[in-house]
């Protein structure tokens, strides 16, 4: 089988989910900050937008000099809410988890994929794949994203950064060398700072002129392992493999509704084929869950939940069904608007295959969040 990998990565993810829930800010200067607390300004920039990019502030910058370099752009300054990107995350995941043969995560905004056994060995294939993967998440979340695609990581990372913001770049194996060629050498995948300077002692400034490096001046000086490496990546020849993640603390899926509406029976309707794959995946992996939770995303795209928590763990069918509409019911009467988009989720998850509640105790609902 012909390897293809692709790597999916957000466009300046948290300052874009900030755009999107409060689309006023769209076209200013946008920072997403960590705040150290030791004064108003104290801390550092974590995600900028691209306005704000192209006035001089970058990631890892302090917030004082950010703001200097904005204070005639009207910025908007964000305080990081890791929890709020975090479910948009997950999401995203489950989205592009359904297009992958293999999905490995490797950040909350960027996932490399194994795409080769459903693409058939075809780029051009492999290419619409991408495309159903971007449009999926601009439609589900209002966020783009950039797709690479090569025959190895090292390619795709290359290809999703070259077709930044929003674009789709595929690399076929025969324009893998001239794709390469004239990059610079810190630009490939696995290249730190560290790395990046003793290339630059031995005269090696792009990754074609690294591909044709004397092996053994490499190995002497970034030993044999990482030598290896990165003559193989700089060839596009590294084997790398797409390796999925640990072991699951949950399953979800999230369904957008052929209609906004607050009525749970109907949202409760269109929610079967959610509640099928979930049972598969308890099923196939021979795991039981202790909390259910019901998910909705409303028209002004806020999420907010209802979630249930069990004493012991469980996989009954029937359970899951009876507290998903249950859940869903509640969280339909406590939100402001409509439902969009409505998804389920188990987690708690647990090796043992329980199959009756009837000897433990149940909780209230845990809790109601919006994000």
């Amino acid at each position: 089988m012909v390897n293809i990998i692709g790597h999916v990565d957000l466009d300046y993810f948290y300052a874009q989910v900030e755009e999107v829930q409060n689309p006023s800010i769209r076209g200013k200067p946008v920072i997403v900050c960590v705040f150290s607390g030791r004064t108003a300004e104290s801390g550092v920039v974590s995600t900028a937008n691209y306005k704000a990019r192209e006035l001089g502030v970058s990631s890892g910058m302090p917030i004082a000099l950010a703001k200097r370099k904005l204070a005639n752009a009207e910025p908007v300054v964000v305080k990081m809410d890791h929890e709020k990107y975090e479910t948009v995350s997950q999401r995203i995941m489950g989205l592009v988890e359904e297009q992958a043969d293999i999905l490995e995560q490797t950040g909350i905004d960027e996932a490399f994929i194994d795409i080769g056994a459903s693409s058939a060995g075809d780029y051009d294939r492999a290419g619409k794949t991408g495309e159903e993967i971007k449009a999926a998440i601009l439609r589900a979340e209002h966020l783009t994203c950039s797709v690479g695609i090569g025959r190895s990581k090292a390619v795709a990372k290359l290809a999703s950064d070259m077709s930044k913001p929003g674009g789709l770049l595929v690399v076929k194996p025969g324009a893998t060398r001239a794709f390469l060629g004239p990059l610079p050498a810190k630009r490939l995948y696995g290249v730190g700072p560290k790395t990046s300077a003793v290339l630059k002692e031995i005269g090696i400034g792009t990754i074609g002129e690294l591909s044709s490096a004397d092996a053994g001046k490499l190995v002497s000086r970034l030993g044999r392992n990482l030598a290896a490496y990165l003559l193989a990546a700089s060839k596009g020849e590294d084997d790398d493999p797409v390796t999925p993640n640990l072991e699951p603390t949950q399953f979800s899926r999230i369904v957008t509704l052929k209609r906004d509406t607050r009525d749970p029976n109907e949202a409760f309707a269109q929610l079967s084929e959610a509640l099928e794959d979930i049972q598969r995946k308890l099923y196939e992996s021979k795991r039981s869950f202790r909390t259910v939770a019901a998910i909705g995303i409303l028209t002004d795209l806020s999420s907010h939940t209802k979630s249930k928590t069990f004493d012991g763990p469980t996989n009954e069918p029937d359970v899951l069904r009876k507290w998903a509409l249950s859940l869903l019911t509640d969280l339909g009467d406590s939100v402001p608007k409509e439902f969009r988009r409505v998804g389920l989720r188990v987690s708690g998850l647990d090796a043992r295959n329980q199959s009756s509640l009837s000897d433990f105790g149940l909780s209230g609902l845990d809790n109601e969040r919006g994000t």
